[in-house]
């Protein structure tokens, strides 16, 4: 072997891939900033920054401010890095990172596509990768999450491996006649293993699916270097796996064997000895690390897990038999449902044609192209997103776009007798597969509204209310605002999106749905008591005496210990999520079973006789109200027909909604905090009003 620090052939086209991948990055990041202009409502902006348009957002944005577990994340060390930096502030600085970061990954799809095919195919299949609506709908200005890295960094790594076994094996699936071409790298060449490898190391720190993903596409390098790899490039190939194998699965260690590695192998001694081309050497050494590594377990971990947290069960049982069932959350989580296939195509292209003609295409492209292989994975997870969520349709873009552009390539070259320019010829290809796609997603992509996660009183509500919480405290408000909670008053939830299984959700859930103030104010006592998990309490005793200890905090005053303040947030906004927060604080423990209220929200115009309480929505029959209140900016006008039967009507001024709701809902603690007059004696010997925000947002200490 030897050492050349000569440039690869493969860097001939640098310049090239430079032009490209700038078009590549601008077309993604431009894409995103067409939604700029829809933003620029007041109501979107608080204290000068963005409110977030995606609630886990927060989770990170919490971190780099030094709340919560990801404190010290690249996520959040990312935001805070450059929050320094500039000066800016980190809402804004999220605002735009998900721009930036498609950019980088169209800048990767690009790469995929030049090395199979050139520039043209490459463009196209960067569009798509980070055009398609599930990628796009994710990575949208504001969108600050884990989905900017989980396909850039796989894409990033596979295309570095794929560019180096690429040299070492057949163009095609069956043996070739004629002299192999041998594959002497230079110390260029090894570095990709070795930076594929970093990718993968410091990726999974990002998140663990980057590391999933490697260990995938390892294997696959793995099986193409051995199966396709002519019998002079195997050792070389195998042994560019070792470097990244040791550099992605070992750590820091790892690393430096990985250096180590590669100077041995620049002695004349090393390189002469009888072993230094056995493969099946290597192929011992790859077993090893992979054994010694636990990567063979962590996969199945990985996937069973990932599996197992998008079924959508109605029950989560706790330990022991006659112990206490939670109710689960994934039925109600948007992303976890089931999608059919119309549905996934639909995310994928905004056409059923247009997405079956691409993966029919990237089948094609896999029979010819065996280096392609690598791109199987993403294919796989897309159409795993029938069965474990719609957000898994975000990376088919690739094998889309790649196989639309390569098949059309291939086809006029085959059949077609043109004459014209090939750069003329790249232009109008790409066109024409970009054209399909936008001609079905552009006017979606036009009229889609911006999207904050909560209403600008319901942010500065915190911010003010978080002014005067100890850094001990703990906020109750529903698991959606969790993180965001923990961002605007700098102190931790009782739930948020990572932390509301079962056994959180159910006493969290009740404190909203519960009518009696008592009830509602010990059951978050007995928490705080008990370091904020009840449930570990309620694991050690039978359901039913679960419930009537339950039962017991609404009939009885309790002396609880003294511990760190514990604060209630009602907002306007949780009355539309009352039918799943109801649902779970109306769960039997003991049964395992609940039942949904009845919250219907009015969008038409309506009429109705305020002494009469007759209700009827325009062009449909009139219905008598139980009670109706109008809640306005500091006043509620309200009436009470006590001789009904009929729905409760919440009518909110500031936000022009209203909602139909029964007698579940309306005496929940949900509404009755939140309308109620905050000083009558019931409620205030149990809640103290620490932010008014009537009709919107209160937030009250409990005491």
């Amino acid at each position: 072997m030897r050492q050349e620090f000569q440039k690869p052939a493969w860097m001939n086209d640098w310049k090239v891939f430079l032009i490209f991948s700038l078009i590549s990055f601008a077309f993604a990041f431009g894409l995103r900033c067409l939604d700029l202009q829809k933003w620029s409502n007041p109501s979107f902006i608080v204290h000068g920054e963005y409110i977030m348009g995606t609630h886990d957002a927060y989770y990170w944005l919490a971190g780099a401010k030094g709340v919560g577990s990801a404190v010290g994340n690249p996520m959040s060390e990312l935001v805070r890095f450059l929050g320094s930096l500039t000066g800016v502030q980190y809402g804004n600085i999220a605002f735009w990172l998900p721009a930036v970061f498609a950019g980088f990954c169209a800048i990767a799809a690009f790469a995929w596509g030049m090395l199979v095919r050139g520039p043209w195919v490459g463009l196209v299949s960067a569009v798509y990768a980070t055009s398609i609506p599930a990628y796009y709908f994710r990575t949208r200005l504001s969108y600050y999450d884990t989905d900017v890295v989980t396909l850039f960094l796989p894409l990033l790594i596979s295309v570095l491996l794929a560019r180096w076994v690429c040299q070492g094996i057949r163009t095609s699936w069956l043996p070739q006649k004629g002299a192999e071409i041998k594959f002497n790298p230079t110390l260029i060449d090894y570095c990709l293993p070795i930076f594929a490898g970093a990718i993968a190391a410091y990726g999974k720190l990002w998140h663990s699916d980057v590391l999933t993903f490697a260990i995938l596409v390892a294997l696959i390098a793995l099986g193409l270097s051995v199966v396709c790899g002519t019998k002079n490039n195997r050792p070389e190939l195998l042994r560019g796996l070792v470097l990244f194998f040791l550099v992605a699965f070992v750590g820091w260690i790892g690393f430096v064997l990985a250096i180590l590695f590669l100077i041995a192998m620049s002695f004349s001694a090393v390189r002469d000895h009888k072993f230094y081309n056995s493969i099946y050497l290597y192929l011992l050494i790859l077993l090893a690390i992979f054994a010694l590594s636990g990567l063979g377990q962590d996969l199945l971990v990985v996937i069973s897990m990932k599996i197992g947290s998008y079924i959508k069960p109605v029950a989560d049982t706790s330990t022991g038999i006659s112990g206490p069932q939670y109710p689960g959350i994934a039925q109600s989580v948007i992303e976890a449902q089931n999608i059919s296939f119309d549905a996934l195509f639909s995310n994928l292209t905004g056409s059923i044609f247009l997405g079956w003609l691409g993966f029919l295409s990237f089948v094609f492209v896999v029979l010819v192209n065996p280096t392609s292989l690598f791109l199987a994975p993403f294919a796989a997870i897309t159409f795993a997103a029938v069965y474990m969520g719609g957000r898994f349709a975000m990376f088919g873009g690739i094998a889309l776009g790649l196989g639309l552009s390569f098949t059309l390539a291939c086809f006029i070259e085959r059949y077609a007798n043109f004459t014209t320019n090939k750069l003329v010829l790249g232009v109008v290809q790409s066109l024409v597969i970009v054209g399909l796609l936008f001609s079905n997603i552009f006017t979606i992509y036009e009229g889609a509204p911006a999207t904050p996660i909560m209403g600008k009183s319901h942010a500065k509500a915190l911010i003010e209310a978080g002014k005067k919480m100890s850094d001990d405290s703990t906020v109750w408000t529903w698991w959606d605002w969790g993180y965001a909670t923990m961002y605007y008053t700098g102190v931790n939830s009782f739930a948020n999106g990572g932390n509301h299984a079962g056994r959180i959700l159910y006493p969290l859930s009740l404190a909203f749905t519960t009518p009696s103030y008592l009830q509602s104010s010990q059951l978050i006592k007995f928490s705080a008591a008990n370091g904020n998990n009840p449930a570990a309490v309620w694991s050690k005793i039978s359901a039913k005496k679960v419930h009537k200890m339950i039962q017991y905090l609404g009939q009885s005053k309790v002396n609880f210990p003294k511990t760190a303040k514990q604060y209630l947030v009602v907002s306007w906004e949780n009355i539309r999520l009352a039918y799943w927060i109801l649902y779970y604080g109306g769960w039997d423990v003991i049964s395992g079973s609940s039942i949904h209220p009845t919250v219907l929200s009015v969008t038409k115009p309506f009429d109705l006789n305020f002494e009469s309480g007759e209700f009827a929505i325009r062009g449909e029959s009139q219905i008598s109200l139980s009670s109706y209140d109008f809640l306005r900016r500091k006043q509620r006008n309200f009436k009470v027909f006590p001789n009904s039967v009929g729905p409760h009507l919440l009518y909110n001024e500031p936000s022009t909604q209203a909602f139909l709701v029964d007698d579940f809902v309306n005496s929940s603690m949900l509404v009755r905090l939140l309308i109620e007059d905050p000083s009558t004696p019931e409620l205030a010997s149990h809640f103290k009003l620490v932010y008014e925000g009537f009709p919107l947002v209160r937030i009250y200490e409990v005491i």
